[in-house]
């Protein structure tokens, strides 16, 4: 019991240190919530211009995209802000620290997706009580409490690929493009902006083997009532099933890459 409330406190120290470092810029908070602002505002007024049997109304389409920006959102935390943090460890030379602590390499990298998860929750809800204040979106309450957990099993379905990432930084010091690539990609294949069904037969199958777009259907059917293209078992098997069976082969990986980088003697270098 002991060794694992030493595990949790180290990796809530690294989460509150991630959290010390983006409150220590006075308005980064307010910066980051009129971005947010700013992408709602212009979604919702080019709703206003669609017309689709697929989607439905102009309210529709917006309730859609709203909810697909959140799980981007999320999907953008677990994919890029961990590897920019571990990018800043590695050029402020303060991830020395980390290597050398009896927490290890492995479980301090994992760490670095606690907080922004958290953060990407929290600009979620607000995004939500945007839309909804300014631009009337209407949420589904009777079911809209469950979007927290089912958003959790989503970012963790997710962070396999987060983690896959950071191997490569600990590798070859650079995935900037590589993030991009695959968050531009999921983006498009999940359905985020539109219906997986618009995409071309030939690449449709791609929306069905990621963890992304059954994260997608569930939210949406939750917080907006869009009807899910599965059965709600089948999508929640589907994201725990790859939460459960990918991240153990993601921290191997994780675990390979930090010991090829240390006999290499690279792995505090960038």
């Amino acid at each position: 019991m002991k060794p694992a409330m030493s595990l949790f406190s180290a990796a809530a120290a690294i989460c509150k240190r991630d959290f010390l470092l983006f409150t220590s810029y006075r308005t980064r908070m307010i910066t980051t919530f009129f971005t947010t602002a700013v992408s709602l505002t212009l979604f919702y007024y080019v709703s206003r211009l669609v017309h689709s049997r697929a989607i439905g109304s102009p309210n529709d389409y917006y309730a859609f995209v709203v909810v697909g920006l959140i799980i981007f959102g999320i999907l953008t935390s677990v994919l890029a802000a961990p590897v920019a943090t571990l990018r800043a460890e590695l050029q402020t030379g303060t991830f020395e620290r980390l290597v050398v602590s009896p927490f290890g390499a492995v479980r301090s990298i994992a760490s670095l997706l606690i907080f922004p998860v958290a953060l990407a929750t929290v600009m979620g809800i607000l995004s939500l009580s945007f839309a909804g204040l300014a631009f009337g979106l209407h949420l589904r309450w009777s079911t809209a409490p469950l979007a927290v957990p089912v958003a959790v099993l989503g970012a963790m379905s997710f962070a396999p690929f987060g983690l896959a990432m950071a191997s490569a930084v600990v590798l070859v010091k650079q995935t900037n493009a590589g993030a991009a690539f695959v968050i531009t990609g999921i983006s498009l294949l999940a359905g985020v902006y539109f219906p997986v069904e618009l995409l071309p037969s030939w690449i449709r199958w791609a929306s069905d083997v990621q963890p992304f777009t059954p994260a997608v259907d569930m939210l949406r059917n939750l917080l907006v009532g869009t009807p899910l293209r599965d059965s709600a078992a089948v999508a929640l098997v589907k994201l725990a099933g790859f939460a459960l069976i990918t991240t153990p082969l993601a921290l191997l990986l994780l675990r390979a890459a930090v010991r090829r980088s240390r006999r290499l003697g690279t792995i505090i270098e960038y």
